[in-house]
């Protein structure tokens, strides 16, 4: 394939071959051809029947995926539960370059943030839309200035039409790394190869704010291939049995950590204001598999989180609210594998994300930690304004276990209650007392092994 504009590719568009609204989607790849491990499905887009709504500001039209996977009949080489989850952690990781340029077009979403400076003295806010005093700006008012960050300028949007809602497109490499462990797509060795998608679309998994008019529907999507018609690459590659192929996938577990409360006899009151909560979980979800990387996120639903509109919300289903006073053990077959109590600072748990996860896995600045609050007036309060709704909202958990089998594997998990002062109503409302969902995604080994006539079969390493 000398170049892209060569006559070695040819780019196929596959309708799917069963479709349900906003249920399921299938495509099926012709038999004894060869792709490129590019794939993209297109024409993701919702469409809501009245009230037009923007979407979810991290996932975008990712938010109706429910489960993706890539078949060879009823054989299945990789599946993504909980993809919509997933797909928004992967917005996080990817660089804020990466979401300015070209995420932002793909899902939809508002995850890239821009940072600049203000005059503490003038009421300007330039990354965000509010109008500023061009000559006041160039004087420098009193000289004082503060950093500023502001979100990415739009988002996508629902209509009432397909013409007139959002169309984002999702490289399915994002969410199979089978994809990205293998050179090509060869369906003489994948006879039956299909993609599946399945759909849950619903209110709080796809729009940005507190609206429930109207009725969502899923609309059609097709997939775009690049097959390769090359007859030198064909007659030197179709046909011929690869080697083993080794890659990760994705797998989740789910535990509740119970609320503070009267009911649970530990409900903060003035006289113990800071009640504490430790819990261990047994991960049985990763038994006899060899794991890599974790990330868990923690999810609360209590009334008012689940979209934005009504206070600290931010990505809705998608947050993972920091706790006060957090604490992360990983106990792996016996052995902790931080000293001492583990984790128990924000700012130790977000740089072991930023060395586990990546250099971009640091988000944005105060997306970690609590939300503090200040005096109005105050320069810090002023930042807090500009962009509350994120913070503490984008706070994860992640550690590696490089891959090692596992047996057991046990997650501390501890934090702290916090008295109200207005009294028990709203104390039992806030979030940092509240019950919550602990998501947790691992890093599994996964291989296709060949043998002989074709045959193979997909294991756990």
């Amino acid at each position: 394939m000398s170049s892209e504009y060569s006559n070695d590719l040819k780019c196929r568009e596959i309708e799917p071959v069963y479709y349900s609204e906003n249920n399921r989607a299938e495509w099926r790849l012709p038999p004894n051809r060869l792709y490129t491990n590019t794939m993209s499905v297109m024409n993701l887009a919702i469409t809501k029947s009245a009230g037009a709504s923007v979407l979810n500001k991290l996932v975008g039209v990712y938010g109706s995926i429910d489960r993706i996977a890539l078949m060879d009949g009823n054989v299945e080489l990789q599946s993504l539960t909980r993809a919509n989850e997933w797909l928004g952690i992967k917005q996080q990781l990817h660089s804020n370059r990466y979401n300015e340029n070209i995420g932002g077009n793909y899902v939809g979403n508002r995850k890239a943030v821009r940072i600049g400076l203000r005059d503490v003295t003038q009421d300007q806010v330039p990354l965000t839309g509010a109008a500023e005093d061009a000559a006041v700006k160039r004087a420098g008012g009193n000289g004082r200035k503060i950093i500023e960050g502001g979100e990415r300028d739009g988002m996508g949007a629902t209509g009432t039409t397909n013409n007139g809602t959002f169309k984002g497109q999702l490289d399915v490499s994002e969410a199979l790394n089978l994809l990205q462990s293998i050179p090509y797509v060869d369906t003489s060795v994948f006879k039956n190869l299909k993609l599946v998608i399945e759909f849950n679309v619903s209110m709080t998994n796809v729009i940005g704010t507190v609206q429930n008019t109207g009725v969502l529907a899923q609309q059609r999507p097709y997939l775009v291939v690049e097959e390769i018609v090359a007859p030198d690459i064909l007659a030197g590659s179709l046909g011929k049995t690869p080697p083993a192929i080794s890659y990760n996938v994705i797998e989740s577990d789910v535990f509740t950590v119970p609320a503070f409360s009267t009911a649970n006899g530990n409900l903060p009151t003035n006289a113990v204001k800071n009640p504490v909560q430790d819990l261990t979980f047994h991960v049985s979800s990763f038994n006899n598999k060899k794991v890599n990387r974790i990330l868990m996120a923690t999810r609360c639903f209590t009334t008012g989180m689940a979209q934005e509109g009504t206070g600290d919300v931010a990505y809705g289903n998608y947050n993972s609210h920091a706790m006060l006073r957090q604490k992360n053990q990983v106990r792996l077959n016996g052995r902790n594998i931080f000293p001492r109590n583990g984790i128990e600072r924000d700012m130790q748990r977000l740089a072991l994300m930023a060395d586990v996860w990546g250099g971009s896995a640091g988000i944005a600045p105060f997306y970690a930690g609590l939300a503090p609050k200040a005096n109005a007036g105050n320069p810090r309060q002023d930042i807090l304004d500009q962009g509350n709704e994120v913070i503490g909202t984008q706070d994860y958990f992640g550690c590696t276990l490089a891959g090692a089998k596992v047996e057991d594997l046990q997650i501390d998990y501890g934090r702290t209650g916090s008295a109200n002062d207005d009294g028990a109503a709203q104390t039992t409302a806030s979030k940092y007392n509240a019950d919550l969902s602990l998501h947790i995604f691992a890093e599994v080994k996964k291989a296709v092994v060949f043998g002989k006539n074709g045959q193979y079969n997909v294991v756990y390493q």
